[in-house]
């Protein structure tokens, strides 16, 4: 059994993951941009971002979550941990900061 949230996070990100390729068209690509376990393991925080609707792929993941806690029983876990999914926006801010750069850089 893992015990080390960094490790269980490792695991968890793995057994997700192929949740997100049936993601629906409108989100564009999603992925999961980190994985908080909390230090029981009774609750995982898993953020995603979405290159266009943030809130169809959140829903979607929720909608999902019976499928992803059933595959999280490979983990051979005491008690299978809450998930909880939220959504990541620092891609954005860090793309928006840069093209601010950019055109100060220019004038």
């Amino acid at each position: 059994m893992l015990r080390r949230p960094a490790m269980l996070a490792s695991e968890v990100r793995k057994l997700i993951a192929p949740v997100l390729r049936a993601c629906p068209p409108a989100c564009g690509i999603v992925t999961i941009t980190a994985v908080e376990v909390s230090p029981d393991s009774s609750v995982i925080v898993v953020r995603v971002s979405a290159l266009r609707e943030h809130t169809v792929a959140l829903a979607y993941m929720e909608e999902r979550k019976g499928e992803m806690r059933h595959a999280l029983k490979a983990l051979h876990m005491h008690r299978l941990p809450e998930l909880r999914f939220e959504a990541d926006f620092l891609s954005e801010q860090g793309s928006r900061i840069e093209k601010i750069l950019q055109a100060e850089g220019e004038q």
